[in-house]
């Protein structure tokens, strides 16, 4: 169709840099220098303990408050058939990780390295 580039509206100035030299070329390198050093302000230097003790005090956690336990009227949500089924399931797992407790303790003695909550855990995961 046409060779000719410049039929076509392109403006190359804009897409290539080699057209266009960076004005900054032109200035002094002394001019340079001063511009630069003027550009990083100088802060104030910080100890290192308060870098560290911020950091500390960022790491901790704030607890959130436990809230009151609240009791809820079972009869408004299920009938006391499924009441008294969903007691049996409940009672049947906490034997269970009773059970699990019991066989941890018998297996790693009372000294062990484990905490009661990872005790726990273990116990719930072997409910079959």
């Amino acid at each position: 169709m046409t060779e000719n580039i410049r039929g076509i509206g392109i403006n190359t100035s804009s897409v290539n840099n080699y057209n266009n030299p960076a004005k900054n070329a032109e200035a002094k390198p002394e001019e340079a220098e001063k511009q630069t050093e003027q550009a990083a302000p100088q802060r104030a230097q910080v100890k290192a303990d308060d870098v560290l003790s911020f950091m500390a005090q960022q790491a901790i956690v704030a607890k959130p408050e436990v809230a009151a336990q609240r009791t809820y009227d079972v009869s408004k949500y299920v009938t006391p058939e499924q009441a008294a089924r969903i007691a049996g399931f409940v009672t049947s797992f906490e034997d269970q990780v009773a059970n699990g407790l019991a066989a941890i303790e018998a297996e790693l003695g009372p000294n062990s390295s484990l905490t009661e909550q990872a005790k726990y855990e273990i116990a719930a995961k072997m409910v079959k």
